[in-house]
């Protein structure tokens, strides 16, 4: 997690430093709960808890506490207060990093999902393991904003045609974990994929979970391979993957009824389960912004993949 280890680096450099996270937001805020910056005590500072002058005065606080002042809570009505315009209300923990130094150094490396507490106090922040029925939202829980941090976030992408390569270097920027699939029969796969933490050469979904395990919660699956085939006999098994986070297929609309029409004839979109995991599906993929060029899908992709992350859903497509 980067910004943990830019603290690390600062503490052991000798620096004071600050981590402001927010621990309330209501109405219409640039962030939300979580969202995370640390100032240094000569204000240099490294992420952002949402610009403008909530940013301003969680700055001016976190470089105080970085001197050694107490921790504290920035707690702001944005337009009441500050008159900015996006409106809502923001508290901002102020926590000095010190005394939390061997958590941060932990979170720096972190591999795999774990709990964070951060105690709204300013106490030294708490990293423990996950338990079974933590929810995986952010939410303050007593006296501390309890997050899942580490978990891996994973973009399946079938398919290293245009489109596919279009994303995923544009993916592997918005943090996923990018895996490339091909069968390889045209090459795609042999041709690699610097952007990619992993390249499957196959179109089997058994081969690629083999390769990079059984697919989660965390994953988010691309369908967009060159043959409408292939792209069938993906998502006939994808369908019934209620545990992926998204699941997404490239094509026009037609081609999308054509599937419906298929699927509902042998009866795999039978009853209130099959009709609810086709409307989990987004076809066509990406959002609807009249995207037609491979570089245009792609940012519509992207741009769908960070809905669901922000906001756990896809909007359905218009036509």
């Amino acid at each position: 997690m980067r910004l943990f280890a830019q603290v690390l680096r600062a503490i052991d450099a000798g620096r004071g430093v600050a981590i402001a996270t927010v621990v309330g937001a209501s109405g219409s805020t640039p962030r939300h709960l979580s969202a995370r910056m640390a100032v240094a005590d000569d204000g240099e500072q490294w992420g952002t808890v949402g610009g403008g002058r909530i940013e301003e005065r969680v700055v001016a606080a976190a470089r105080e506490v970085a001197r050694g002042g107490e921790p504290r809570v920035v707690r702001h009505h944005l337009v009441q207060d500050l008159a900015m315009c996006c409106g809502g209300s923001m508290a901002v923990a102020v926590t000095p990093a010190a005394p939390s130094r061997e958590v941060v150094a932990q979170l720096a490396t972190l591999a795999g999902p774990h709990v964070l507490h951060t105690p709204v106090d300013g106490a030294a922040l708490v990293l423990r393991g996950v338990a079974d029925g933590d929810p995986r939202e952010p939410r303050v829980d007593g006296d501390a904003l309890v997050e899942i941090v580490g978990a891996v976030e994973r973009a399946v992408v079938f398919g290293l045609g245009h489109v596919g390569r279009a994303v995923g270097p544009l993916l592997a920027s918005l943090g996923f974990a990018v895996i490339a699939c091909d069968d390889d029969e045209t090459g795609a796969a042999s041709a690699g994929a610097p952007w990619a933490s992993t390249i499957v050469d196959s179109f089997d979904v058994a081969d690629v979970e083999r390769a990079i395990g059984t697919f989660g919660p965390d994953d988010y699956v691309l369908v967009v391979t060159r043959d409408h085939a292939v792209d069938q006999k993906l998502l006939e098994v994808l369908l019934a993957r209620d545990e992926l986070a998204y699941l997404g297929m490239i094509g026009s609309l037609g081609k999308v009824l054509r599937f419906k029409k298929r699927f509902e004839a042998r009866g795999l979109l039978d009853g209130e389960l099959g009709a609810a995991r086709w409307a989990r599906l987004a076809a066509p993929i990406g959002l609807d912004v009249g995207a037609e060029t491979p570089e245009e899908i792609a940012v519509a992709i992207a741009a769908q993949l960070v809905e669901v992350r922000r906001r756990g859903r896809a909007r359905p497509w218009r036509g």
